[in-house]
C-alpha cells in the first residue's frame, strides 16, 4: 500500500540532481504522491526528461531578502503536510527549512551540525570509502517506505519536443553532432585544456564529418571561446544561448559527447548518449556518470583525486591527458553511433 505524500529536497548541482534520479523514482513507486522541492530549473529538467511529479519551487537569495525566501519556502512546505522529507544534500538549510515546517518525518545524513533538526538522522558514509553519489542518496531510503532502486532507474527519455528545438538552434540537425562540453561552473581544476580540445575537434570534424557544437551556460563562455579560437574547424557556439531543456535536446541528438566531469555529462549518459568524460581532480568512482554508453578518461598522477577547484602544483591530472588518448578513446564510440 502506497503511504501518504512525501518531499525529495533536490540537490543544487545538475550533475548531483542526474544520479539522484533512481532514488526519487524509487521513493515515487511507494507513495501516494512525491514532490521534488528545490532549484526549479533542475525540476523542470527531470519533468522534460520524463520524471513526472509536483514541482515545489525554492531558492534563497543573499542577503536580508533571504529570510523571506526561506520563511515562504516553510509556508509553502507546511501547506503541503507531507509525511515525510528526504534531504538529498547535506546542507543544514534544508533540514531546519523542513524542521520549521513541521513535517513529521524528516530523513537525511547528520552533518552540518544538523543531526538535532532530523527525525531520522543517519550516519554519513566513510568519506574515506568510495562509494558513487547514488548509492549513497540511495542509502537515505532506508527509513522511508521505499524499496531499493531498480537497475533501470538512472535511464532519462529525450523532451518530447527535441527535434523541434534541435532545428531552432543548429541550421544542420541532421549533421552528426559531436557535443562538447569545455567548461565547468565549480572551478578551473576541472577543465582540459583549450588547446587539447581544439585539437581533439580538429580531428573529429576533419577525419570523422563531426558537426562541433560547443555546450555551456553563461559562466563557460570564456571556455567555448578559447576552443573555439584553438580549432582549425569552424565550431558552433552555443554557450549561454541554451536553457536547461534546451542542452537536453541537444545532448539527446548528439552522435557522442566529450565533456569534462559536469552536470551536462551525467546527463548525456542518463539520456543513454555515447560519451566520454574527462577526469582529472575528481573521483569517478564516486561521481562516473551512470549509464552504459559512458566511458572515463583519466591519467593516473601521485595527487589524484585531490577534489580542490583550483590546481596548486602543474594541473598534470589534465595537462597529461592529451588529445591522443581521448581520440582513441573517442573514437570506438563515435563509430557505434
Amino acid at each position: 500500500m502506497k503511504k501518504g505524500t512525501w518531499v525529495v529536497r533536490l540537490p543544487t548541482w545538475l550533475g548531483d540532481t542526474v544520479m539522484a534520479v533512481p532514488t526519487i523514482r524509487a521513493l515515487a513507486r511507494a507513495t501516494s504522491e512525491l514532490v521534488l522541492w528545490g532549484p526549479s530549473v533542475n525540476a523542470r529538467l527531470l519533468r522534460a526528461v520524463g520524471v513526472h511529479h509536483k514541482v515545489l519551487p525554492y531558492s534563497r537569495r543573499r542577503g536580508p531578502t533571504g529570510l523571506i525566501d526561506l520563511w515562504s519556502g516553510v509556508a509553502a512546505l507546511r501547506r503541503l503536510r507531507p509525511s515525510g522529507v528526504v534531504l538529498l544534500p547535506n546542507a543544514y538549510e534544508p533540514a531546519l527549512v523542513a524542521r520549521l515546517a513541521g513535517i513529521r518525518r524528516r530523513v537525511g545524513f547528520a552533518t552540518e551540525w544538523r543531526g538535532n533538526l532530523l527525525t531520522e538522522p543517519l550516519t554519513p558514509p566513510d568519506p574515506l570509502r568510495p562509494q558513487h553519489e547514488s548509492r549513497r542518496y540511495a542509502d537515505l531510503l532506508g527509513p522511508t517506505p521505499a524499496q531499493s532502486p531498480l537497475p533501470d532507474d538512472w535511464r532519462l527519455a529525450p523532451p518530447t519536443d527535441s527535434r523541434d528545438r534541435l532545428r531552432a538552434l543548429i541550421s544542420q540537425p541532421d549533421a552528426p553532432i559531436l557535443a562538447v562540453v569545455p567548461g565547468c561552473a565549480n572551478g578551473p581544476a576541472k577543465r582540459w585544456p583549450a588547446r587539447h580540445y581544439a585539437r581533439l575537434i580538429t580531428a573529429a570534424a576533419e577525419e570523422w564529418g563531426a558537426l562541433p557544437v560547443l555546450l555551456g551556460g553563461n559562466q563557460d563562455r570564456s571556455a567555448t571561446a578559447a576552443v573555439a579560437a584553438a580549432s582549425e574547424v569552424e565550431c558552433l557556439d552555443l554557450a549561454g544561448q541554451t536553457d536547461i531543456v534546451d542542452l537536453a535536446a541537444l545532448l539527446a541528438g548528439s552522435r557522442a559527447v566529450i565533456a569534462n566531469d559536469t552536470g551536462a555529462a551525467h546527463l548525456a549518459g542518463a539520456l543513454g548518449v555515447r560519451t566520454l568524460v574527462l577526469f582529472g581532480p575528481t573521483d569517478p568512482l564516486r561521481t562516473k556518470p551512470l549509464g552504459p554508453n559512458v566511458r572515463i578518461a583519466s591519467v593516473a598522477t601521485f595527487c589524484q583525486p585531490c577534489m580542490s577547484p583550483t590546481c596548486p602544483l602543474d594541473h598534470r591530472c589534465m595537462n597529461g591527458l592529451t588529445p591522443d588518448h581521448a581520440i582513441g578513446m573517442l573514437r570506438p564510440l563515435w563509430k557505434a553511433g
